[in-house]
Parts: C-alpha cells; structure tokens; sequence
C-alpha cells in the first residue's frame, strides 16, 4: 500500500497561525516520521513532498534506509505560493502539495490506493489499521467528539481517482479567516457529491505536535480501546449523534 506524507520544513514569514517555526525542529520531527513509518511495515511505497523548497536531495539518505526495508520511498520538494497560502491559509499550502504530487510523483504512477498523514505525526497503530482497511473504500473519522461538522485531514485514505476527480482542485476553496478551513472543505466535497465515507477500522492513535498550536497529540490506549469499537461502528461521522468518547 502508499503512504504519502506532507509537509512544509521551512515556513513562509507570510504564514499565519503557526506556533512550530523552528526549521530544525521541523526536519527532525520529519525525519523522525518518515523512518518510523519506514520501519511499521505497513507500506510497500512512501511519498513526501514538501512545499518550501527545501530540496529533496537532503534528505535523500533516508531512501537507503528504506530500501533495506524492501520500501519504495520518493522524496518532493517545490516551492508553493506563499502569498495565496498567506491569503487563504494552512489548508491551501496542504491542497497545493498533493496538487504537485498527483502531476509529479513517479511512486504514484499506477497506484490505485493511498494512505494520507499529515507529515511530523505518528500513528502507532498505522500497521493494524493498514492491514484491515479494504481498498476502494473512503476513510475518514472527525477530529474529535466535539467537532462533529467536519471530517478530519490529518489521516485519511480513500482511492486515487476519487481524490483526483473529487478533492484534488478543491483547496483553493480554504479561507482560514472565514472559517473555512480544509477540513470542512472536504467534507462539503463529500456531501456535495455524495460520497460514501466509512470510519477507520481502528481509531487512529495520533502522536505528535500540532504546527498551529504546539500541542501534543497524546492518547490513552484504555479510551483508543473503546474509540475502536466506535470507530468500527461507524461513529465517527459528520452529523452523527457523539458519545462520551
């Protein structure tokens, strides 16, 4: 399976609402992602593009790593538009990413199927996840049982052609300002077109450090026991009544 990871090591000036700016820190936190997804097992291919320019080249290293893993792993870097990112906000810088990689990327070519991570982020279960994930489905879960009007972009996975025809052009659409954040962008595409969602088989065990906050992502494993079942319920979904988990 593909995983494609995202991300942005050097932040513009101009970008808003972002408390992790540190490069160095960023990379490390990259880098530390990308070899622990490299490491799960769980992905034969692995994409991460970055859009500021940062060079693809210095972080080549990690490809040897990954082909002792027998994983396929393709590194993009480009420049995005920092003033339409400044103007719209984060989720723009995001959309146009996967723009550059749907006409970029070589690992793409032929795949049918793809996991999406928001990059410097962990999800220690991914392997479990992976392994019961049927491809041709749609998965996405909300943020959190409080935010139960948009559908969550840190991970989600669904088909290439889906993306593609439905998602990809969609981000120009992000204004952070108005509250129309990348989140409730997708989700309006999938009730616009009536796309069929279905939560993760496992509830996501996210870890890491939020870029706009600087919060941790932590979990307890006991609560992410009983989420699993919700999860496999079918709970997590826009519109649905919530629960205490």
């Amino acid at each position: 399976m593909l995983l494609i990871l995202t991300g942005t090591i050097r932040p513009a000036k101009e970008t808003e609402f972002l408390a992790l700016r540190d490069e160095k820190e960023r990379l490390r936190q990259y880098e530390e992602s990308i070899r622990f997804f490299i490491r799960t097992e769980a992905f034969s291919k692995i994409i991460f593009c970055e859009n500021s320019n940062y060079g693809a080249e210095k972080l080549s290293y990690l490809a040897e790593e990954a082909k002792e893993r027998q994983v396929s792993l393709e590194i993009l870097s480009f420049k995005g538009d920092a003033g339409q990112a400044k103007i719209h906000g984060k989720g723009f810088g995001e959309g146009e990413i996967m723009q550059h990689l749907f006409q970029n990327s070589v690992l793409l070519e032929g795949e049918s199927f793809f996991v999406k991570v928001t990059g410097r982020l962990k999800v220690d279960n991914i392997k479990d996840i992976v392994s019961k994930i049927k491809e041709g489905q749609c998965y996405f879960n909300i943020p959190n049982r409080t935010h139960r009007e948009m559908y969550d972009t840190k991970i989600y996975a669904m088909p290439v052609e889906l993306f593609s025809g439905r998602f990809l052009n969609a981000y120009d659409r992000v204004e952070d300002s108005k509250g129309i954040y990348l989140e409730k962008v997708y989700t309006a595409v999938i009730r616009e077109h009536g796309i069929r969602v279905k939560n993760f088989p496992r509830f996501p065990r996210v870890t890491g450090v939020s870029a706009s906050t600087g919060a941790d992502y932590v979990y307890t494993e006991w609560k992410c026991k009983i989420r699993d079942v919700f999860s496999f319920l079918q709970f997590y979904k826009v519109g649905k009544r919530s629960s205490s988990f």
